[in-house]
């Protein structure tokens, strides 16, 4: 069964002219796949002087016709997970022997001379001179808005995901917060993060740590010590899936300053998050955030940004004083607001919603309030 919209795909390969198109980035090809790729280089690809390369072939209007290209020794897990694409080339070279792999099922299937759409700010040189060199009448534009566009709007088993890998996020976070004490380090929390998200079954990607009054947002020997404040800004994933959130702690009780900086982001992104509703502006939301962080007494320190988000960090939509495009239901937003005092330090909170038609759902909510840590 196809995982994705092709009807979605089709309308959109045919907007931009691509007959063919080629995606070879982990997390498009399990989109493309519905949630495929070969766990030997699921965490890293590269091997000997290459890399192992991946490419999921969709022509137009011809979904029957769909190819893959991987190695020889993906065959038991791609029969054991079933894939739905039937034709399967493969190669054992690395990148340009994949490339010249998805030339030949292009050629076969008569797109010698097609305009191809591939990843270009993904796709390694060699694997483009490769196709280049293959497909010397082809013509190639870059398929990555496609394939981005195709993403914004996630399926009711998409969104499922996300809510747990939110949850388990926000639940990563509190647990690192819990285990602080005076004069940690913010490196050390930082791991602290990373393990809980290992017992929970994430992927690790970052952690921003930050404790008060400094503004270094990244793990270091900085020490957070009683009365000052701490954030987390951290990033898990699962299956490409990621999560985004960022939370705010205390060891012993807040000063007052800080409890209002803090009051002042949740302000902001209560406001934000009662406009979010299938319809609305882009454009609007964004203005909505910068109106409330203006109108606050802390409007000197603030700062409001939104983004979508799902398998890429800023993906559709994208959020920009300027986009008229208007929310559709399914889609996924990061929202943040910061204060950033020179007394208090880092402040703030960010939240993800998913976009409903009458309104939004709060996906990761846990720990929006003051974590107070009494170590």
């Amino acid at each position: 069964m196809v995982p994705f919209d092709s009807r979605k795909l089709d309308s959109l390969m045919e907007e931009a002219g691509i007959g063919l198109l080629l995606a070879s980035t982990r997390h498009n090809v399990r989109y493309l796949t519905g949630g495929y790729y070969f766990h030997f280089h699921a965490q890293a690809t590269r091997i000997g002087r290459s890399q192992y390369l991946a490419i999921v072939g969709l022509p137009r209007r011809r979904l029957e016709d769909a190819f893959y290209v991987g190695r020889p020794d993906e065959r038991g897990q791609i029969e054991a997970e079933g894939l739905w694409i039937t034709h399967r080339p493969t190669a054992s070279g690395g990148t340009v022997g994949a490339a010249e792999a998805a030339a030949e099922a292009a050629r076969k299937l008569g797109q010698a001379e097609a305009t191809l759409g591939v990843e270009f700010p993904f796709l390694s040189a060699d694997a483009f001179n490769a196709l280049r060199q293959a497909l010397p009448s082809a013509n190639f534009v870059d398929a990555t808005p496609v394939l981005d566009a195709l993403r914004a709007v996630k399926r009711p088993e998409e969104l499922a995901l996300l809510r747990t890998v939110y949850d388990r996020t926000s639940e990563a976070i509190q647990a690192a917060f819990a285990a602080g004490r005076p004069g940690i380090t913010t490196s050390a929390v930082a791991a602290r993060v990373r393990q809980e998200m290992a017992h929970r079954g994430l992927t690790f990607l970052w952690a921003f740590t930050c404790a008060g009054p400094g503004t270094l947002r990244a793990p270091s020997q900085a020490r957070w010590e009683r009365g000052r404040v701490l954030h987390i800004d951290a990033g898990g994933e699962e299956r490409d899936y990621l999560a985004d959130i960022c939370r705010m702690g205390c060891l012993g009780e807040p000063a007052p300053l800080a409890r209002d900086l803090h009051a002042a982001c949740i302000e902001v992104q209560n406001r934000v998050r009662k406009r979010v509703r299938a319809g609305l502006p882009c454009g609007e939301l964004l203005r909505e955030g910068e109106r409330a962080v203006r109108e606050h007494r802390f409007a000197p320190y603030g700062r409001f940004v939104a983004h979508g988000i799902g398998m890429v960090s800023h993906e559709q939509p994208h959020i920009s004083p300027t986009n008229p495009r208007p929310l559709e239901s399914g889609m996924v937003l990061s929202i943040e607001t910061e204060f950033i005092h020179p007394e208090v330090g880092h402040v703030k909170i960010e939240d993800a919603v998913a976009v409903t038609e009458a309104g939004c759902e709060g996906l990761g909510d846990l720990g929006r309030e003051w974590q107070v840590v009494e170590g």
